[in-house]
């Protein structure tokens, strides 16, 4: 008959509170990092929004000046894309793409406002109008960083 081995008060197995705590910090920088790759994604996945709804904003203005007839087009006071006045609310009853309007802000739904500015300038003497249209949006983060420009010209035909 074997008799129970007798075990001594340092060979008990299990956690101490040293290994529990060590294990819990390395956790805790687990999580930490994989938060940050949570705020990262988020972020980059905000601005792309914004991109491509500027983006689709200013293709839609450029192609609504280029139904406009080119007489009818008629060039920016002071030529610059940094129009500050008043912006136009755009909606399908009153649209803001017509002759003598040059900014206008929209609501996309998901993203938020868009800003377009525009300008049509037509060097002396010649038959040719250069447009350019830049969309950004007004999200105070985000601004700079969201930004399209197109840029095209129209002849008289």
């Amino acid at each position: 008959m074997k008799t129970p081995q007798q075990t001594t008060p340092g060979t008990q197995a299990g956690f101490t509170l040293i290994e529990t705590l060590i294990a819990i910090v390395v956790l805790i920088f687990g999580i930490i990092g994989v938060s940050n790759l949570f705020l990262v994604a988020t972020t980059s996945n905000t601005n792309a929004s914004f991109s491509t709804a500027a983006t689709t904003q200013a293709t839609e203005v450029m192609e609504r000046l280029k139904a406009i007839p080119f007489d009818q087009l008629a060039a920016s006071p002071g030529g610059d894309l940094d129009d500050t006045s008043t912006p136009c609310e755009d909606d399908p009853v009153a649209p803001c793409v017509v002759p003598g309007t040059f900014n206008l802000v929209r609501n996309v739904p998901g993203v938020g406002r868009i800003r377009v500015n525009w300008q049509v300038e037509q060097p002396v003497a010649e038959p040719v109008l250069f447009v350019a249209v830049r969309a950004e949006g007004e999200n105070v983060l985000f601004k700079g960083r969201t930004t399209a420009e197109f840029t095209t010209f129209r002849m008289r035909q």
